[in-house]
């Protein structure tokens, strides 16, 4: 592959410097903890009965890339959301173009969200593909520990 990757990293917000291009990256993920109220049926805690639980949280996926030919090169970025049990919980596609002239780059995925199916250790798994290859090689594993507890909205609860 004539890309190369250099690091990846999950925060919760990064900026760019615009008088000389460096980024900073504030609030590095590594631990979610909170507690949840449910949001399609009111009355369970029981997180089976949930369809859908969904830690109300931004952040970014910041990675860092280089490469040696002085050539334009399309990426096409993959990152999945792995649960503790293997389950894919979302996947997203980016494309990014690490342009003739440049020898690094940076790509930032912003996302609003984050689901999630039990307590446990998350992974975001980070893959690449260059407009010429026909598959997709995962260049870096990002853990993120996730630990909730769910409890129930009394306001919706009818009275016995």
């Amino acid at each position: 592959m004539k890309i190369k990757h250099i690091w990846s990293v999950l925060c919760k917000e990064s900026v760019i410097n615009q008088d000389d291009n460096t980024i900073s990256l504030h609030g590095i993920l590594e631990k979610l903890s909170s507690t949840l109220k449910p949001i399609n049926n009111p009355k369970t805690t029981d997180l089976k009965k949930q369809k859908k639980i969904v830690f109300p949280i931004s952040y970014e996926i910041v990675s860092f890339w280089t490469k040696e030919l002085s050539k334009e090169i399309n990426l096409n970025i993959s990152i999945k959301l792995i649960d503790p049990k293997g389950n894919i919980l979302e996947k997203i596609i980016n494309e990014a173009k690490f342009p003739k002239e440049s020898k690094r780059l940076r790509t930032r995925l912003k996302v609003q969200g984050l689901p999630v199916s039990e307590n446990g250790m998350y992974l975001f798994k980070v893959s690449v593909k260059s407009e010429k290859e026909k598959k997709y090689t995962i260049v870096s594993e990002i853990p993120l520990e996730v630990q909730y507890k769910i409890i129930p909205d009394n306001k919706n609860t009818p009275p016995n």
